[in-house]
């Protein structure tokens, strides 16, 4: 009995054992897998490529993504169905949660459309499931995508065309193939990958705002190609992230799921750090959003080319291009790319390319900054400097990624006696909005002792307030319309949170990008140009170590090109106004005149130093190493393009809506005949030569009048005549050169054999050629 009992025992206890253990091992594994999803499945015999369809698949949408080379990623909402005993490719209108449907063809707004028609196959498998052949699909994609155009296009080259592999996840199958094209005459053949995703249910969407910078469901955002100032509001949902709180009753709680962005391994160590640091600088503005550790980062040591085509990685890239021969010197700084589920504007992935060479960097900063930064008064610069350039550019190229667009967030705003106020720059920075293309600071002067901390932009208060509005939960039972209303109309007494774009015409100078904008452009250009100045100075330095002159003659262009931005900049007041938009119950204007006290004071600034610009600008010491004649000049083509600024149908239109306004009247008029006499200063002085610059400029200003004069009426539609010179404007115009005419007989007259009474009669006769 008792041997019995023992045997039982051991029987048991080598019975449980084994099944106790198992239990408790995969309760306490961390990467056990669920239960795979139904979804497609594919795979390869021989060259061709099958893919089985599960009979609950059909109908459901799903994207098909396309990742071709320089990070472009296309991609269309496609359903699968069942015709007879053929399988159907589908690409499907797409009904937003906003209310609209979203074509896939622009020009055709069809419901749905056939991609592709295939015979079942007989293969063995799941006897629910339809078999495939997709390879011509694969191989040939004869498609045009919803996306934007460009990337690798063209009729398929069979011979260099391959299938290269497939492989199935659990919401999704990635294809690999080798596509061949001709190009610029060329047999080439590059790496395309495709996907089909599933696509989860809609999240809950955030309607789109005009006065609030986020992209809409598609790729380039509201407005983009058309005749819009963006002022308008469409029916659209606003690109963001599905960002949930994990805990609904936490006034600050971490999410359901964060983002995650991983680092390419190919990105060199030593910027690591700054990359990070950069996208972290977003984590502040979603904590006032509610939310903590929204954004996770990760290094990694490998990335199969799976994991870099899987819909679920946000990667930040490392663009090779700089690496190439023609490349190495200037490259595109940095961009983001999306793939989206059109339903809601929820942003499935996104990626970061980081694109820039050192070059780039320190050319931009060079320019601006190294009066103000000893660090970058020797080049190259040190790599702490350099890292703190790339954690500026990850920053700006993550608040893409995260839905906020390029454009003007607060510009003009910030009082410019605050650009030396260290206070005020540790908390507020010199622009709000890292998302501003203001590059460097470059206002505050060497006395003033800012740290170098300040003269770079970072996520900024406008910055904060933008993610609060896209990103913030609200309460159930509260109105959430009403709740993010409050935060726009914020605006009204913050005006560094106000947003506005105009992507046809610069209105004011909330509208300028490329420098650090004030409520003062005219003292903050004054600011700049004295450091501009000492940046002169410094180039021959600071290329000493070069082997040729090409990166001082580079250099020296920049800050060419930064004295034209200046100099547009305060253009920009000229005929502009102060731009907030508004709701229609908002009170007051969208667009408010700028003082005409400030405007003639810009045009006497721009007649005096655009028109006349110093000689350590034109001519400073080192340029007799560097030129043998006086082509190229950018001076003058700077100045041209600022005279064709001024002369603008635009600016003109804006001076005759501005004569209807009380305290503006005569003002077309009135510029006009001060922007003459300013470049035709000289008539009014005896025996005074003009230097051939200015010769060039007036010659430039008679050519302009006598293009504008001879324009012919090409169009009567009221929203296409934008270049079209009003016949208002042409009478004054008119008038101006008569003016003109009786002035240099007169200057003619009086100093007949002055140095340039040749270019007087020449003008003469320009103008009476025209009357």
């Amino acid at each position: 009995m008792k041997k019995n009992i023992i045997i039982q025992f051991l029987f048991l206890l080598i019975f449980w054992y084994p099944s106790h253990s198992r239990t408790r091992t995969i309760d306490n594994l961390a990467d056990a897998k669920p239960i795979k999803s139904i979804f497609l499945s594919s795979f390869i015999e021989g060259d061709q490529l099958y893919l089985n369809i599960p009979e609950p698949i059909l109908d459901k949408p799903m994207l098909f993504v396309r990742y071709e080379e320089n990070y472009r990623r296309k991609y269309m909402q496609v359903v699968w169905s069942r015709h007879q005993d053929k399988i159907v490719l589908k690409p499907q209108s797409i009904k937003s949660t906003a209310g609209i449907i979203i074509p896939f063809k622009r020009k055709v707004p069809l419901m749905e459309n056939i991609l592709a028609i295939f015979p079942v196959v007989n293969k063995k498998g799941d006897p629910d499931s339809y078999c495939i052949n997709i390879t011509d699909l694969v191989l040939h994609l004869d498609i045009e995508w919803p996306q934007f155009p460009g990337g690798f296009s063209g009729n398929t080259i069979p011979q260099i065309s391959m299938l290269l592999g497939a492989k199935d996840l659990d919401d999704q199958v990635l294809i690999k193939t080798s596509h061949g094209i001709l190009k610029d005459g060329s047999k080439v053949s590059f790496p395309i990958f495709l996907s089909f995703c599933a696509l989860g249910e809609p999240m809950k969407a955030r309607r789109h705002d005009y006065r609030m910078g986020y992209y809409n469901e598609e790729v380039f955002g509201i407005g983009y190609g058309i005749d819009t100032e963006g002022t308008q509001n469409d029916i659209a949902n606003i690109s963001r992230w599905r960002l949930e709180k994990k805990y609904k009753n936490q006034k600050i709680s971490v999410p359901v799921k964060p983002i995650t962005f991983l680092l390419a391994p190919e990105i060199p160590k030593v910027w690591r750090p700054y990359i990070i640091a950069g996208i972290r600088e977003w984590l502040p503005a979603f904590e006032a959003a509610g939310f903590k550790d929204a954004i996770v980062v990760k290094e990694t040591d490998r990335l199969s080319e799976w994991d870099r085509h899987n819909i679920h990685n946000n990667i930040v890239y490392w663009s090779p291009k700089k690496y190439f021969r023609g490349n190495e010197k200037e490259d595109d700084a940095g961009k983001a790319s999306f793939i989206k589920d059109y339903r809601t504007g929820e942003i499935l992935r996104s990626d970061i390319i980081l694109g820039a060479a050192r070059h780039t960097f320190e050319n931009f900063y060079f320019t601006r900054a190294a009066p103000l930064d000893k660090r970058a008064q020797k080049l190259p610069f040190p790599d702490s400097l350099l890292g703190e350039l790339f954690q500026q550019l990850t920053a700006h190229e993550t608040g893409h990624a995260l839905g906020i667009m390029d454009n003007n967030y607060g510009e003009a705003q910030y009082p410019v006696k605050k650009m030396n106020d260290i206070d005020w720059l540790k908390t507020m920075g010199f622009t709000p909005s890292v998302m501003n293309s203001t590059r460097a600071n470059n206002i505050p002067q060497p006395e003033d002792s800012i740290p170098p901390d300040f003269l770079i932009s970072k996520v900024g208060p406008t910055d904060v307030y933008t993610i609060q509005w896209g990103y913030s939960e609200f309460a159930e039972g509260m109105d959430e319309k009403a709740a993010l209303e409050r935060i726009v109309r914020l605006q009204d007494s913050i005006p560094w949170y106000r947003y506005n774009t105009s992507p046809l015409e610069v209105v004011g100078p909330a509208n300028t990008n490329e420098v650090v904008e004030t409520n003062d452009p005219v003292r903050s250009t004054q600011l700049a140009m004295k450091n501009l100045k000492r940046t002169i100075a410094l180039l021959p330095q600071a290329c000493s170590n070069t082997k040729d002159n090409v990166r001082l003659e580079v250099l020296y262009k920049k800050c060419m090109e930064l004295w034209y931005l200046q100099m547009r900049q305060v253009v920009s007041l000229i005929g502009g106004y102060d731009i907030q938009y508004k709701s229609l119950d908002q009170p007051g204007k969208i667009y408010t005149p700028l003082a005409l006290k400030s405007q003639e004071e810009a045009l006497a600034y721009i007649l005096t130093n655009a028109f006349d610009p110093p000689e350590w600008l034109t001519n400073p010491a080192f340029s007799t190493r560097i030129n043998y004649s006086s082509h190229p000049d950018y001076i003058v083509s700077y100045q041209q393009k600022l005279l064709y600024e001024l002369l603008r149908p635009q600016r003109l239109k804006r001076f005759e809506y501005l004569e209807t306004i009380v305290g503006y009247q005569k003002t077309l008029s009135n510029y006009l005949t001060a922007l003459q006499s300013g470049i035709f200063i000289e008539i009014q002085k005896d025996l005074v030569p003009i230097g051939r610059r200015k010769q060039e400029i007036q010659m430039t200003y008679l050519d302009k009048m006598k293009a504008i004069l001879e324009q012919e009426r090409i169009n009567v539609d009221p929203d296409r005549k934008a270049m079209d010179y009003t016949d208002y404007s042409k009478g004054l115009l008119l008038q101006q050169l008569v003016s003109l005419r009786k002035d240099i007989e007169n200057h003619i007259k009086k100093s007949d054999n002055a140095l340039s009474s040749g270019h007087w009669k020449l003008s003469l006769k320009k103008i009476k050629d025209m009357l």
